[in-house]
């Protein structure tokens, strides 16, 4: 049986043409955000796939698991030997596999790997399991499937495994996973802790037009705060285009899902992230994080700056109809933050809730550098909303940043001493439809003019808690 996917077909199968192509590009509207100090990897992503149309994201069609008679060989791992109990490890199993145009079946039981599967080269294969339990032993750390690689590798699916943790010293990366083309992963689970110094997951799509899709990824136990673990990670090898959806990561140390070194584009699609250090969603140029939800509450001894979401480097990024809350963190630079070797992003359409004292909702920060081929107004917060009980500091941050926009704010803190939008040595800005209700100043700009245009400003000075008619927001 010869290969027989072509792109098309598998974006098509996956119902994956929604969910990549309304992400290729930038807004409409006017088209179209940290403590680093690596000097970030260049940015030269190949163009976006033809194929990729414009199409609403939730016009999804195809499930999981893939179709077994579209592979010429399936093997069965408990009819090839493998224990279903978890007693014997199943690597001799898979390491005797032809992983060409297979398609390898856990059924139900608990799998044991001593050590890592590791396949570089390949042409159309899948790993399936939705009842299928996967254990290790301690002290390894894996990739307990190293998929792909340097090696030339296409067509990957993995559906439906889990993989259980929650042994003492047993936190290995689950999947490491990097093909040129056709990465699919779905319903895939981890449960437990994970304890180890090693990070966890890893995807990539490594050559120019390739596409991937990783839905409802589900990491909710975190990482142990001894180590600077990071949740999932998207590599400096990525080129293509890869999209994560409904997914669910918790409680890592050092990033949730940590996509900014990524050349290729990143979008980030729904789904719910909670509680990591550094930051919980991470992308840099091209990227769109649409539709997501990011909540800080539980501050860990060990997990560090607990951004929401932070735009890294880069261009083409937006960030749309999300939802952040910022409610308890060991330490934070914001919600939504601009690295400095951000160049442009859009934030639009997005509510931010603050009750962490002195945390902004958005912080741009001063930049290295500006191209001279950025748009005219490089930062733009469209239709935000800001509300919630932190005090002191400023909710809007802006520092350095020439042409910056804010349209359609709506800024309601009322916590003492709680500034609303502070800009700082930023030439040529915008603030127009905005109404801003804070106990402190509603807008400091320091060596800033700023275009004003329909703003409203209220003070309300040291009287407590505010009531809800009381901001004032259309």
């Amino acid at each position: 049986m010869g290969r027989d996917w072509t792109r098309r077909e598998l974006v098509e199968r996956l119902g994956a043409a929604g969910l990549l192509g309304s992400l290729a590009g930038c807004p409409s509207d006017d088209p179209g955000p940290g403590p680093d100090e690596q000097t970030p990897t260049p940015r030269t992503p190949g163009p976006t796939p033809e194929s990729e149309t414009p199409f609403d994201v939730e016009r999804r069609t195809g499930e999981w698991p893939p179709d077994a008679e579209r592979y010429e060989t399936v093997v069965d791992v408990a009819e090839a030997g493998g224990d279903t109990g978890g007693s014997e490890s199943v690597l001799p199993v898979l390491e005797s596999l032809d992983p060409d145009d297979t398609l390898v079946r856990f059924p139900p039981g608990e799998y044991r790997l001593d050590g890592s599967w590791r396949v570089e080269e390949f042409e159309r294969l899948a790993v399936v399991g939705p009842e299928a339990t996967i254990t290790t032993d301690p002290g390894i750390t894996g990739p307990l499937f190293g998929l792909g690689g340097d090696g030339d590798a296409r067509d990957l699916a993995i559906s439906g495994l889990t993989f259980d943790f929650r042994r003492a010293n047993t936190g290995p990366r689950p999947i490491y996973a990097a093909v040129e083309d056709g990465l699919t992963v779905s319903d895939v689970t981890v449960r437990g802790e994970m304890d180890l110094d090693q990070d966890g997951m890893r995807f990539g799509v490594t050559r120019d037009g390739g596409a991937g899709v990783v839905r409802r990824l589900r990491m909710p136990d975190g990482g142990d705060p001894r180590f600077t673990n990071t949740g999932c990670y998207v590599g400096e090898d990525h080129r293509g285009h890869v999209a994560f959806a409904d997914c669910r990561i918790d409680g890592f140390p050092d990033n949730g899902l940590y996509a900014s070194p990524a050349v290729g584009r990143v979008d980030v699609v729904g789904g719910v992230y909670r509680n990591s250090g550094v930051s919980n969603v991470r992308v840099s140029g091209p990227a769109t994080v649409r539709g997501v939800t990011v909540r800080c509450n539980e501050a860990r001894r060990g997990v560090p700056n607990m951004r929401g979401i932070r735009l890294r480097e880069g261009s083409e990024v937006l960030v749309e109809n999300c939802r952040v809350v910022m409610e308890r963190v060991t330490a934070s630079d914001g919600g939504i933050t601009c690295a400095k070797w951000l160049d442009e992003a859009t934030i639009r359409d997005t509510h931010v809730t603050v009750a962490a004292d002195d945390v902004p909702a958005v912080w741009a920060k001063e930049p290295n550098a500006v191209g001279a081929d950025v748009r005219s107004h490089p930062i733009q917060l469209r239709r935000l909303t800001v509300d919630g009980p932190a005090a002191r500091g400023a909710a809007v941050k802006v520092s350095y940043r020439d042409g910056t926009l804010i349209e359609d704010l709506c800024l309601c803190q009322s916590g003492l001493d709680r500034d609303g939008v502070h800009v700082l040595a930023s030439a040529d800005g915008v603030l127009r439809r905005a109404n801003i209700t804070v106990t402190g100043r509603p807008l400091v700009t320091r060596r800033a003019p700023l275009a004003r245009r329909d703003v409203s400003l209220h003070s309300l000075g040291r009287i407590g808690a505010l009531g809800g008619p009381s901001c004032g927001c259309r």
